[in-house]
């Protein structure tokens, strides 16, 4: 992606975090693929109420909702770019009542407890200093039962932008897997997994990613 390929690397870890502006956009598009797959092994149902952590531009919504066909789609979100973003491409969900919207921290999300049946997020978790804080706000606002997938860049890795200077906290699966125990969660299950991103040169390669399913 030739927009992110441009910036520097403190500068690709901010967009990451929170996109915003015109490159947040492309940013965003481009971290999109990722979610397909995560939708197809979530188990949503017809009546789902559905969660997700970092939705970017909003473009998941639907997908989630044609599984989701009686249910309901909320996300939050850190740059109020991507709000204004997701509320745009959505309006007809969000007028319907189907979708919502909010610019807001996963450590305090403005959710009542047992909320949600599924929730689901990709390249966030790797932005938490002190994860199982977020993690049992997402525990409080599952139903006993719901499930939970998040996906992020793991330990070790080579990409540049990745490091705790420019506030990413990369941890392997052994580590999530004790933090999530920590934070309540039923059941665990942490593995990593393949993943490919762009390199400082705007060569394609793979990296080291974590695939984190739990259970309240």
């Amino acid at each position: 992606m030739s927009v992110f390929e441009s910036l520097s690397s403190a500068e690709r870890a901010r967009q990451l975090r929170s996109p915003d502006g015109e490159v947040g956009l492309a940013v965003a598009a481009w971290l999109n693929e990722t979610n397909a797959r995560i939708l197809a092994t979530l188990g949503i149902e017809p009546r789902s109420q559905v969660l997700e952590i970092g939705f970017r531009n909003g473009r998941a919504a639907p997908d989630v909702l044609a599984l989701a066909k009686d249910g309901h789609y909320a996300g939050i979100d850190l740059s109020p770019t991507m709000v204004d973003e997701a509320k745009r491409f959505n309006a007809g969900f969000v007028t319907l009542g189907r979708a919502e919207f909010h610019c807001a921290e996963a450590e305090q999300m403005p959710f009542p407890d047992a909320t949600f049946d599924r929730a689901f997020s990709t390249g966030v978790i790797h932005f938490w200093p002190d994860p199982v804080i977020e993690l049992r706000e997402l525990r409080r606002v599952l139903r006993p039962g719901g499930f939970a997938v998040l996906g992020a860049l793991a330990s070790p890795t080579t990409i540049d932008f990745a490091k705790a200077e420019f506030g990413f906290y990369l941890r392997d699966a052994a580590t999530w897997e004790a933090l999530c125990h920590e934070a309540g969660f039923r059941q665990v299950k942490a593995e990593t997994v393949e993943a490919r991103q762009t390199a400082a040169d705007g060569a394609e390669v793979k990296v080291n990613a974590v695939r984190v399913d739990v259970r309240a």
